[in-house]
């Protein structure tokens, strides 16, 4: 990939930026109340069941679009040593770059990972402040290594997409919405269905994201095509990158790999296409890097000549 102008990498990072706007709490209040309020009407019209999945399936559809109203109580700072979550009150957690294990690409946040913290960065903000491609850069090279010197190892790196929506967001934008126009509707037998639709919607969620899993192996990866996965060899596999993702062709077949929602993509992105490359007996040592441009961040693998 040709970069242009790029950046001077040594430009150091340190921002401070709030979790959401406090409209985004008052939009959550409103939201809520007005469930409540409808709940009866709409238990009336369309009967309980009816009422409570109305509900719900708009609260789903808020949860993949926003994030958890209690945000706007959190601040977050980055600098070039570690990444800090303020709030509620003097609640504070710290994550050094160096114990981030997990980095994951939501639509609303990036959510980091390691020694039992996680910190959900607010996506938008840290993108318009210019600051995404230098945080990938504090993180995203040590995580390639180590997922290759893992390949290379004979061990199996497994990528399972998050639940979307998350569980946090869809607690807050629908179950306390059909909580509140379930009690005022149907009283106990409505929250026992609301019961019953939240553990249904949970185990559909979970049995999604195991589908949608990417199996890595020192030999190929484990691909799904419709019903079907396969373990395709790595010279078999031809990558492609898009806007937002990869598309992985192979037996005749295409799978889209998108950013979104799955752990460590702009790491194992640069490792799919070097295995892809060197095929699976290269013997290669490969270092990756973050180039920084006007154009965007772009995370390149460069094969060790000593």
């Amino acid at each position: 990939m040709a970069i242009a102008r790029q950046r001077r990498t040594e430009e150091p990072l340190w921002l401070t930026v709030r979790g959401a706007s406090v409209a985004l709490a008052a939009g959550w209040v409103a939201w809520t109340a007005a469930a409540a309020l409808a709940g009866p009407g709409l238990a009336a019209a369309l009967g309980p069941p009816r009422a409570t999945l109305v509900v719900l399936a708009a609260g789903w559809f808020l949860a993949r679009r926003l994030a958890p109203p209690a945000e706007c109580l959190r601040r977050y700072h980055v600098d070039d040593t570690e990444l800090v979550a303020m709030g509620p009150g003097r609640a504070v957690r710290r994550l050094s770059w160096s114990a981030v294990r997990s980095l994951t690409q939501m639509p609303n946040a990036l959510r980091l990972e390691g020694e039992g913290v996680v910190v959900r960065l607010p996506l938008g903000a840290v993108v318009g402040a210019g600051a995404w491609g230098r945080v990938l850069a504090h993180v995203v090279p040590a995580l390639a290594d180590e997922m290759w010197a893992q390949l290379e190892g004979g061990g199996q790196v497994e990528l399972v997409p998050a639940l979307d929506p998350p569980s946090g967001a869809l607690a807050s934008w629908a179950w306390v919405p059909a909580l509140a126009a379930s009690l005022g509707a149907s009283g106990r037998t409505g929250v026992a269905l609301l019961l019953a639709l939240v553990v249904a919607e949970r185990a559909v969620a979970v049995l999604r994201a195991r589908r949608g899993t990417i199996a890595l192996h020192r030999v190929g990866a484990g691909l799904r095509f419709r019903l079907w996965r396969f373990l395709v060899a790595w010279p078999r596999i031809d990558v492609l990158r898009v806007p937002g993702g990869l598309v992985l062709a192979a037996l005749g077949r295409t799978r889209s790999v998108g950013a979104h929602g799955l752990p460590n993509f702009w790491a194992a992105a640069p490792v799919i296409e070097m295995k892809a490359h060197l095929g699976p007996r290269s013997g290669a040592t490969v270092h990756f890097r973050v180039r920084l441009a006007e154009d965007g961040p772009a995370v390149v693998g460069e094969v060790d000549s000593v």
